[in-house]
């Protein structure tokens, strides 16, 4: 018999894109899902748009779950969500994108032939209009060891639809089937608990469109899209460290992760400042990473095109140098 897969859905004010969402889920060739949709109070007809599907996904033998409740936020109506589960596996999936052909049942194939590993994780792209890029492309990315620890860094993705878990181990640590409710990180409050010194699965094939839509700030000014930008990466920042406290117990090993979040933070900074040549908050986030001793050629070149441009052809030259002394050390090794 096949595992159920529950998909849940999180919606405000999705009319547009629900119908195309909804059936990227009904497409899959994947039998038992069921369909888990908050509506967390919206004020357009995406209710409508939702109960039109009823009779559809009864027709295919998959389960619809339809929540209405008043605007909460993101975090609360995942745990909305997360009440009605009753599926082996668990995925999210944002009401903007969308799942690609196959995907449910290749990542369900992978968990049940690996009880070992709770969470699985594929690529997928990002879609904006006629254009596209894979999430993972590199080599080093696609062979991560510990996903933990890049999840902190920042060194690889954690979309909603790019990952399913395993439902028992993911209430095992969250028994009220309660996340934290932020604005930021539902995706890494899955993720993180049941990879920690665990392995965590990896499909190469894009599974799903992370479709990137004209940000509400294209209107706003320089001040506010800055200002925005630097709160989502605090939030961030926060939920990272929120995480790292409730799943880590050694001090000195908590310490040094706080510290791998401190960076993350500190480097997407740097970069708001380059982007909007703030020079202050340049100097600012550079002199934090020095107190940490966190420098890299990447950053000393971030820095120097704000405030010493004349430099940054000389730390390319170095970054150069340095890249290819590593390969030739690699294949020495190799032998």
């Amino acid at each position: 018999m096949n595992k159920t897969v529950s998909v849940i859905i999180p919606c405000y004010n999705g009319e547009q894109f629900i119908d195309r969402c909804i059936n990227s889920v009904v497409s899959q060739d994947y039998p038992t899902i069921e369909i888990i949709i908050v509506n967390d109070g919206s004020t357009d007809k995406s209710e409508d748009k939702i109960l039109s599907w009823k009779k559809e996904l009864e027709n295919t033998g998959r389960r619809l779950i339809y929540v209405k409740q008043e605007n909460k936020g993101s975090g609360a109506t995942v745990n909305t969500g997360l009440k009605y589960v009753s599926g082996e596996y668990i995925s999210l999936l944002d009401v903007d994108d969308e799942y690609l052909p196959g995907c449910i049942s290749e990542r369900v194939k992978f968990l049940n032939e690996h009880c070992d590993i709770d969470v699985v994780r594929s690529n997928g792209w990002y879609v904006r209009g006629e254009n596209r890029s894979l999430f993972i492309y590199d080599e080093k990315e696609k062979n991560i060891q510990d996903v933990f620890s890049a999840l902190i860094e920042g060194k690889t993705n954690n979309w909603a639809g790019s990952f399913m878990v395993r439902a028992s181990a993911l209430f095992a640590f969250y028994p009220d089937r309660e996340i934290y409710q932020s604005r930021y990180g539902q995706n890494l409050q899955f993720l993180m608990p049941l990879i920690y010194k665990k392995k965590c699965g990896y499909i190469d094939e894009p599974h799903m469109n992370y479709n990137q839509q004209e940000n509400s700030l294209s209107k706003s000014t320089n001040a506010d899209k800055k200002a925005f930008l630097l709160t989502n990466q605090k939030g961030y920042r926060e939920i990272r460290e929120y995480m790292i406290s409730l799943i880590v117990k050694d001090k000195k090993e908590k310490e040094a992760f706080f510290c791998l979040a401190k960076k993350c933070y500190l480097k997407n900074a740097m970069q708001i400042a380059l982007d909007f040549k703030d020079r202050s908050l340049m100097k600012e986030t550079f002199s934090e990473l020095k107190a940490i001793k966190s420098i890299s050629i990447d950053e000393m070149i971030t820095y120097c095109r704000l405030l010493h441009s004349g430099l940054v052809p000389f730390l390319r030259l170095c970054r150069k140098i340095k890249t290819v002394t590593n390969k030739i050390l690699q294949k020495r090794t190799d032998f």
